[in-house]
């Protein structure tokens, strides 16, 4: 059942129809040791030397940092290819198809530099998200497919970005707001700076999926899925990526 869910999962957060790739970079091994990095796959206590992090943590590096994407729909390449020239105005005035809405007070650094257009472009297809601001608010699409998930709204202090409402694809968050929140902070925490933080894994998830929940967060956030925790462990502490 987990297994059948995790290729729905698969397919949704990719766009794909079925047909998306995540597997071993070339030269891992014959097909005796394709399963080696599961067992790589650990569970860190808050006080394990390799944790940055103050809560226990699913160390995914393994496939993170190790796996490729790639699909074998040939329209979805095309796509990538065809949006890294797309300046994000088509999502103007638009919400994500099925959105609800999520108040909140995330709060981010600001260093006083505030610029219309894009703000993140995808570089390859392990980079899973493009960022566009215009008029304070952040929409957030799947790079592959340019899917809406996320319109953001934005207020800005001296000091500050506050993430005041989020509009998410109800869906892709599994129309849980506390998951959708948790989300959208990963997502703005890791692809601005060098902040590292481990990804929330999906209400409904058992702890012991661990092949399942590594797989999924390559496939939600590529390089990013370095780690992974419990999503009712809130409290985090983030650490420099270098």
């Amino acid at each position: 059942m987990i297994r059948k869910l995790m290729a729905a999962i698969a397919c949704l957060f990719t766009g794909g129809k079925g047909g998306d790739d995540v597997q071993p970079a070339s030269g891992s091994g014959d097909a005796g040791d394709k399963e080696e990095w599961v067992r790589e796959l650990v569970w860190l206590p808050a006080d394990a030397p390799e944790n940055s992090f103050d809560c226990e943590v699913l160390d995914c590096r393994t496939v993170a940092l190790r796996f490729t994407a790639g699909t074998f729909d040939k329209s979805i390449v095309e796509s990538f290819n065809r949006l890294r020239a797309d300046d994000g105005k088509g999502c103007i005035g638009t919400l994500p198809e099925d959105s609800f809405t999520v108040e909140s007070d995330l709060r981010f650094p600001y260093n006083g530099t505030r610029e219309d257009g894009v703000i993140f472009f995808a570089k390859k297809m392990e980079d899973k998200w493009d960022f566009y601001a215009y008029d304070s608010l952040l929409y957030i699409r799947r790079s592959w497919t340019g899917c809406l998930l996320h319109v953001v709204e934005l207020r800005y202090t001296d000091s500050e970005v506050i993430v005041e409402k989020i509009h998410s694809n109800r869906q892709s968050v599994y129309g849980d707001p506390v998951f959708a929140r948790e989300h959208v902070r990963f997502l703005i925490a890791t692809h601005f700076g060098s902040t590292q933080l481990p990804f929330p894994i999906p209400p409904g998830i058992q702890q012991s999926a661990t092949r399942d929940i590594a797989l999924m967060g390559f496939n939600r956030y590529g390089r990013r899925a370095q780690f992974a925790r419990q999503m009712e462990k809130h409290s985090l502490q983030s650490s420099d990526a270098g």
